[in-house]
């Protein structure tokens, strides 16, 4: 390597050591550096929403109500902890989404709809009739000594089906004259999902899709249209898993007239992993009612921990 070469090679690596601070969140954020679409997948589980604040400030609000406390190590370290806590279930360990989905199934029959930080608050309230100001890991922890503790709750692995059917109900209305591209719409799961004897996905779990395309009804008889997809849906212990309408979810939609709701009868599921398009009486807007059902499907296998039902 020629000297010239060298030099030019030592300026370029001292240049990103020097820059690399400089950077702005967004960039190390597309980089991978910090993970920030797991703390807000944590924000959005706990208080509902994600805030519009500081990464350094989000962090540490998130660790006030998991631990009371910062955290030792790095912005990503600290980050990192608060995923593994949330959501991460190894076969030692369950997470704390499933330790209390787990205990808040076993009391009620169902998972709750509000943020995680509410569901807990009601459950005690229910069981106690106070609300603990401890931690959250500290409180979920309390409400499984005082729940289910001493009950043999087996959990058991399993692999999921790039078929099970998820019967779903919108929480909201989506009409195409008030929509807009990106607005995320909630819907509850209507029935368990269980793998043999193992459930996976209990009756009241939240999910949101997503509008993907919007366009109002016009002039000339142009009709409303919507497509929709949905991001991933969470289990019972945690995990993430991939849902669609795809063949399976058509055809039973079709045969039960649940095509986006009674009053769609004629609304066409194109074949798109994800998507749903509406078509309705030329030049009207489309409007998919609160309280319409479908059916969704998992699009993906994919090992989970569950409870063995007895």
């Amino acid at each position: 390597m020629s000297l010239y070469i060298k030099k030019i090679t030592v300026l370029l690596i001292v240049f990103s050591v020097i820059i690399t601070p400089l950077m702005p969140y967004s960039q190390l954020q597309a980089a991978g550096i910090i993970p920030l679409d797991g703390l807000a997948e944590a924000e959005k589980l706990l208080y509902g929403s994600v805030p519009d604040k500081p990464i350094l400030e989000r962090v540490s609000d998130v660790e006030q109500s998991l631990y009371q406390k910062r955290q030792p190590g790095s912005i990503v370290e600290r980050t990192e902890k608060i995923i593994a806590d949330l959501f991460e279930t190894t076969e030692k360990s369950p997470s704390l989404l499933f330790l209390f989905n787990t205990v808040e199934w076993a009391v009620s029959g169902e998972i709750g709809r509000a943020s995680l930080l509410e569901r807990i608050s009601n459950l005690e309230k229910m069981v106690s009739g106070e609300v603990n100001e401890a931690p959250l890991q500290e409180r979920i922890k309390e409400l499984h000594q005082l729940t289910i503790s001493g009950k043999e709750m087996p959990v058991q692995l399993v692999k999921s089906s790039d078929d099970q059917l998820i019967r779903i109900e919108l929480l909201e209305e989506i009409n195409s004259k008030t929509a807009s591209r990106g607005e995320k719409v909630a819907y509850q799961v209507k029935e368990d999902l269980k793998i043999e004897d193992v459930l996976i996905i209990p009756a009241g779990t939240t999910g949101e899709l997503e509008v993907t395309e919007i366009k109002e009804a016009g002039k000339m008889g142009q009709d409303g249209d919507i497509k929709i997809g949905f991001p991933k849906l969470t289990a019972i212990d945690g995990s993430s898993l991939e849902v669609a309408i795809e063949a399976e979810a058509r055809e039973e939609n079709e045969s039960q007239k649940l095509a986006i709701g009674a009053s769609v009868l004629g609304t066409a599921l194109l074949g798109l992993p994800g998507v749903v398009v509406g078509y309705f009486v030329e030049g009207e807007d489309e409007r998919i009612p609160a309280g319409s059902e479908l059916y969704i499907q998992l699009i993906e296998e994919k090992e989970i921990r569950g409870i063995v039902l007895e």
